[in-house]
Parts: C-alpha cells; sequence; structure tokens
C-alpha cells in the first residue's frame, strides 16, 4: 500500500484526508497555537517558513511510506480543523504511534474521538497493525481521557526516554 494513494475518510460531520503541500496554513494554525502545544516538548512555530518545513517533511514521510497524516475537515464548515497521524512504525510494521492536534475552538465536541476512530480502523484493518500507541502528557487530561475511552491501556512500566511528563498508552485489536 502507497499512504500517498489512500482514499479519504469520511463520517457524518468528518472528513479525514491525505495531507500535501498546500497545507502549510493548517499545519502553521496547529504549531503556532500556544494552547494546543502547551503539552508537547518542543517550541511553537513563529514563522510560516517553519510550517512549509514541517508540511514538507511530512509529505515527504508520506510518499516514503514512513507516516500517514490525514488534515480533519469539517463537513459542514469545508474548514480544516486538525490533524491525525500514524507514524514511528516499528521495524516489522505491526506497530504504529499515533498522534493528533486540534484547534482549540473544536476541543470538546466529539471531533477527534471520531476521528480517533477512524484512524484505528484504518490501522488494524487495513494496515493489519497488531498495536496503535499514543504517547501524551501525564497533564494533558483531555487527552488522556480521549485515549481510556477507545481502550487504550496506559502501560504503567514503560517510560518515554528523554521525555519525563509523558505517559505511554497502547491498543491491540
Amino acid at each position: 500500500m502507497q499512504f500517498k494513494d489512500v482514499k479519504e475518510i469520511q463520517t457524518d460531520r468528518l472528513t479525514l484526508r491525505i495531507l500535501n503541500r498546500k497545507d502549510v496554513a493548517i499545519v502553521f494554525a496547529l504549531r503556532s497555537n500556544l494552547e494546543v502545544v502547551q503539552y508537547i516538548a518542543r517550541a511553537p512555530f513563529k514563522l510560516l517558513s517553519e510550517a512549509e518545513e514541517k508540511t514538507q517533511e511530512l509529505v515527504k514521510f508520506i510518499d516514503n511510506n514512513e507516516s500517514i497524516s490525514w488534515i480533519i475537515n469539517l463537513n459542514d464548515q469545508a474548514v480544516q480543523i486538525g490533524s491525525i497521524c500514524l507514524w514511528n512504525f516499528s521495524t516489522d510494521r505491526k506497530t504504529a504511534e499515533v498522534g493528533y492536534d486540534l484547534l482549540p475552538e473544536y476541543h470538546n465536541k466529539g471531533i477527534m474521538n471520531e476521528a480517533l476512530q477512524c484512524v484505528v480502523r484504518f490501522g488494524f484493518n487495513t494496515l493489519k497493525l497488531e498495536a496503535i500507541e499514543a504517547f501524551t502528557s501525564k497533564h494533558n487530561k483531555g487527552s488522556i481521557a480521549l485515549l481510556e475511552k477507545n481502550s487504550f491501556n496506559m502501560e504503567q512500566d514503560r517510560k518515554d526516554e528523554g521525555f519525563p511528563n509523558n505517559i505511554i498508552f497502547r491498543l491491540t485489536p
């Protein structure tokens, strides 16, 4: 399977489509938003050129089948509101990490829950993954609640080296 050829995923409210080079504005909006990046150990973007570079990097990862990133669109407003990805695949391609971000004005509306369920189904049914992991800050109550709601289990004994505030969750089919 070539990630760049994956069809968009539709729900009643959302369209998840593969990220492309034209998605610089949403990448910048997400990665420069202080509320969105508050739990992530990286500096927020200050320049559009940072988003241009990151977008090109993500497209290259998709083209090389290293990771797959979707832009989350609201169907009724034709607006980009977030992103979700499967990345950090294990060498045997049986495990991947899920990552996600959403503009703050769309938090607590069930949007990321809907997107995550679609990506989990894609990971298990299409990619035949044996596990999906999520690394999140122990302070990010919203992310923890989302993962627990979707039956991810916290792995008490695992540590995210170099990121002492992160906790690791895992889901198997």
